[in-house]
């Protein structure tokens, strides 16, 4: 009988637990003895520090700060205290209200959306921000695709934080027993900032030609294309050689090229004795002025050089057939010659 007793019993509680789980959702219950309702929050701003302008190929920091500016929007008085205890846990409650606009544990990540970039650094914590207050930079790691198009993309900010939704305050004042309940709301919200890719000249070879044999003097060729969106002024290019190729004449002046533009350089090249016939990686860059005056200077590009085989003369003399050709045209033009001067 006992047992049934007590089975009944812990099957009561059961179900007054579950009522009690359906009808009040997780993290969702109100205050009783509560003496006011504040309406505000965190109001969160971000921005990019510094200069947001980057170039193409680019491994650098985006600087994201963070602003609260919280305001209270409404203050109501909800209970009326009864006794001079209550006046006094009204007054402690009233206080501790005004952190509606703190925002607690703040953490920052960014992501790059359509973006031609690759962020580095996962989320970070920006602390707790109270109204009016600015968070310090935090700095997110970032490489720039080597192929991005210049323009002006958005960067997602994504924020995740906690802020005081309602306060209750119970207890005796008098004897320094007293309780605060704290109800948090969390918050999870995006913002946009917008980084800018600079226009900016590029370069490709789009032709090479190449005469150059062992032991000899030849002609490279380059046909230098600017892929980029900016005006390359002035621009020059330069060979880097290293053995069998070598040369005293390594630059050649490119002139003023515009996107689209294709110029050819020719260049002396210079080819050691025991140089192997196959292809050499030359590298080459271009140094420029931007459309700031500004001199730079290109990615390297790499410029495929063939060297070729040296004839083997003495081959001649080891094919009979070819020899034997060349013996009787000799000899016909011999003949012909001592005729022409017999008959004078």
């Amino acid at each position: 009988m006992k047992r049934l007793l007590i089975l009944a019993i812990l099957f009561l509680m059961l179900s007054v637990v579950q009522v009690h789980g359906e009808t009040i959702p997780p993290n969702k219950w109100t205050f009783n003895d509560d003496y006011f309702t504040v309406h505000g929050s965190p109001e969160m701003v971000v921005n990019i520090v510094g200069n947001p302008e980057y170039d193409r190929g680019e491994t650098s920091a985006v600087l994201i700060q963070i602003m609260n500016q919280g305001k209270i929007l409404g203050f109501e008085s909800e209970n009326e205290p009864e006794d001079a205890n209550e006046v006094a846990l009204s007054t402690i409650e009233q206080e501790m209200e005004y952190d509606v606009t703190t925002a607690v544990g703040v953490i920052v990540s960014l992501s790059a959306k359509d973006a031609p970039l690759d962020i580095k650094t996962p989320a970070q914590s920006a602390g707790s921000l109270f109204s009016g207050q600015v968070s310090q930079p935090l700095q997110f790691e970032m490489k720039v695709w080597e192929d991005a198009t210049a323009g002006t993309y958005p960067l997602e900010v994504n924020l995740s934080y906690q802020f005081q939704k309602d306060v209750q305050v119970e207890g005796n004042v008098t004897s320094n027993q007293i309780d605060r309940n704290i109800l948090y709301q969390e918050v999870k919200e995006s913002h946009n900032v917008f980084l800018i890719i600079r226009e900016q000249a590029d370069f490709e070879v789009i032709e090479v030609g190449s005469e150059l044999l062992p032991e000899s003097s030849g002609i490279l060729s380059i046909k230098f294309k600017n892929t980029g969106e900016e005006t390359a002024s002035r621009a020059t290019a330069r060979l880097r050689l290293s053995d069998p190729l070598s040369s005293t004449d390594h630059t050649a002046f490119l002139g003023d090229m515009e996107p689209g533009d294709e110029v050819q350089a020719m260049f002396n090249i210079d080819v050691d004795p025991d140089a192997t016939a196959k292809t050499y990686s030359i590298k080459a860059e271009i140094e420029y002025e931007d459309h700031e005056g500004k001199t730079k200077i290109s990615d390297t590009i790499y410029v495929p050089a063939q060297v070729g085989e040296t004839e083997d003369k003495g081959a001649i003399y080891q094919n009979p057939f070819l020899l034997g050709g060349i013996l009787l045209i000799l000899t016909a033009l011999v003949y012909v010659y001592m005729k022409r001067r017999g008959s004078r």
